[in-house]
Parts: C-alpha cells; structure tokens; sequence
C-alpha cells in the first residue's frame, strides 16, 4: 500500500472494510486536505488528460443547496488542487489502487440554479506561469531545441522531461513578442514532435515512439466494461505517398525522395508534394515520413466510453477487438476520468502508424 492508498483509507476506511467496488477522489487545496468536504457534495468529478496541444484540465460540480461552496468555502482563483483518484475492488478484485492525475490551477468558478450548484474548473498549466502568460522576444543561434526547451522550462519554474532522441540543431530559432509556451509548441511541430505541459513539468516527445509501445489492454466488443463506442475513417488529406523535391539555389543539386506507405504500396492514393529545404536524401526521406503522418494520423478514430480504468491514460495504446476490419492498435490521444455516478472514463483513440 503506498502512500497516497495509506491516506484515503484514513479518510474512508470503508475503502478497506467494505467488499463493495468503490471509487474515492483525494482533493488538496493548497496542500489542504478538503477530500471529505468535496465526497460529501460532489455531484461530479472528471479529469481531462489529454496527449499533445492543450493543458489538462479539471472540472468538479458541487451541490450547494447550503451555499457554503459560494460563500464561505468559495475556493480563491489560482490556488492548487492535487487531485489522486482511489479504487477498491475495481479491477480483478484488487484491494487498492491509486492514480495521482496532477496539479491544477483554478482558473474558473461558477455559480448557478436551481438547483444550486458551484463549478470549479481548473488547468495543467498555471495562468500565473510565464510560460503562457507572458510574452517574450529572444533568439537562438545553433541551438538544440532540448537546450530551448530547457531555457523556456526554467524561466517558468518548470522541470523539463525531454523523451526523445529527436534534438534538431537550429540555425535560427526567433521568438518575437510571444509566450513560451506558443512559440515551443510551434518549434515541437516544425520537428514532429508533441508538447505537454502537465503537473509542473513540460513534456517533449516523439509520437511515433509512445504508438510503438506495447498495449496496455484490450477492448473487446460486447464485453461488459464497455459502454458505448463509436469509430470513424475518412479519406479526406489522406495521402499514399510524399514527393520530397527540393534544388539547393547556390549549388544547383537537386534532392528528391518519394516515401510510399507499405500498406498502400498496391492501392490507388494521392501523393503528397513538399519543397522543403533539406541537406540530403537522408532528410529528405526524414521530412516526407513526418509530412504524411502529419497528414494521415487522423484517419481511423475512436471513442470509447467504459467502466473506469487506470489504465487509460493518454498516450498509452490499446487494442481493439471485435470491430472487424477496425481491429487493431491505437493510442489513446485524450481520456476523461469522471466519478460521479459511479467511475467511467471516456477515451479519443486514433489508429496507430506503422512505418513512419
């Protein structure tokens, strides 16, 4: 039992006494433990946590027939919530199992009724963290974007947690009046690389390598866990091929690579055209494999909504079974985790390259 599952049984020793699945939250409110206040009058709590573009982000809906929430527990704008979700009895019988989902600003409450209700919303990111709150100019000669990253991480106070061995040099990286966060999330995908800002630390990685990873379950049609599900495909910007094309105007060589998606060697497809500056053929196969997956990520996508699971978190991959020719494995770009009436997690899933 570690330390989180110590705590929650203290504060619901039914988690332990009981035989009963049950799901608990734990809530700190700048390092304040007000879990009980929030089990008591919670109506629903559900957790965002999303793979690449945008912060987490949390939403709690209180019950405030009392009006305490809006009147004398009226959390403040901009202080912290450390949110961990427990679980007994929920997967194969385990006892306990915690998921510490992060830290979160407040950044929004509303009020509303009838029926009386508070809303707290709050980010990954903190509204008071320069990263997205304050604009800067800077330049950076030859640099590796690791060592940009890691500039822009300290001056927001933030960790930076570069998981990949993608580290282009630079010739010229300029930020002219933009917040660090915009201006690296740019950089991330002029490289092919995702951003995330999440729990106090900027999280810099290379999409391929997390779909490359082993799934971390199954979904089977018709099993019980599983709620609803939808999927859908589309060919729009679908391409079968990149024609990398680029003449060096001081020397006159012409570089030219064409990649062709293996699955799609014998199919009818469109190619995408790309005149990139490149150094060689080299970069060049480089720059058409992430000019198509640009393109191509998006065409097979999921949703699914199903008892809640530790598991699904976002950039995790899972297979799907039992949905024909839609078999197969995906990664996870987005699931939400919510309790209320009961625990569910709802899952974006997109279909997983292979090849590039």
């Amino acid at each position: 039992m570690n330390l989180w599952e110590t705590y929650a049984t203290k504060l619901f020793p039914q988690l332990t006494t009981s035989q009963a699945r049950m799901a608990k939250v734990i809530v700190l409110y700048n390092h304040e433990n007000i879990s009980l206040q929030i089990d008591k009058y919670a109506k629903s709590v559900t957790v965002d946590d999303v793979m690449d573009g945008e912060a987490d982000s949390l939403n709690i809906t209180l019950e405030d027939r009392s009006e305490f929430w809006k009147d004398g527990w009226l959390p403040e704008r901009g202080a912290m919530l450390d949110i961990v979700l427990i679980t007994s009895h929920w997967v194969n019988g385990e006892d306990l199992q915690s998921l510490p989902i992060g830290k979160f600003e407040i950044d929004e409450i509303e009020c509303s009724g009838p029926p009386e209700e508070v809303k707290i919303k709050g980010v990954s990111i903190p509204n008071n963290a320069e990263i997205r709150s304050v604009e800067h100019s800077q330049a950076w000669e030859k640099t590796k974007l690791s060592a940009i990253a890691q500039d822009i991480a300290d001056r927001a106070g933030l960790q930076l947690f570069y998981d990949t061995s993608e580290d282009p040099v630079l010739d010229r990286a300029e930020e002219t009046a933009q917040t660090d966060l915009s201006f690296l999330y740019k950089l991330c995908q002029d490289a092919g690389l995702c951003l995330k800002v999440s729990d106090e630390k900027i999280v810099i990685f290379d999409e391929q390598k997390y779909e490359d990873q082993d799934p971390v379950m199954t979904i089977f049609k018709g099993h019980d866990s599983l709620e609803s599900y939808s999927i859908k495909a589309t060919i729009h910007e679908v391409y079968k091929s990149c024609h990398v094309k680029y003449k060096n105007s001081k020397s006159g060589e012409l570089i030219e690579f064409t990649y062709t998606v293996p699955e799609r060697e014998n199919l009818p497809g469109m190619t995408l055209e790309v005149n990139e500056e490149v150094a060689d053929v080299a970069e060049a196969e480089k720059l058409a494999k992430k000019k198509l997956r640009e393109k191509n990520r998006e065409e097979v996508q999921a949703t699914v909504t199903m008892a809640g699971n530790f598991y699904m978190l976002a950039g995790n991959t899972a297979m799907l079974d039992g949905f024909g020719k839609f078999n197969g494995k995906y990664v996870i770009t987005k699931a939400s985790h919510s309790l209320g009436n009961g625990y569910t997690v709802q899952c974006d899933l997109r279909r997983c390259l292979y090849g590039y």
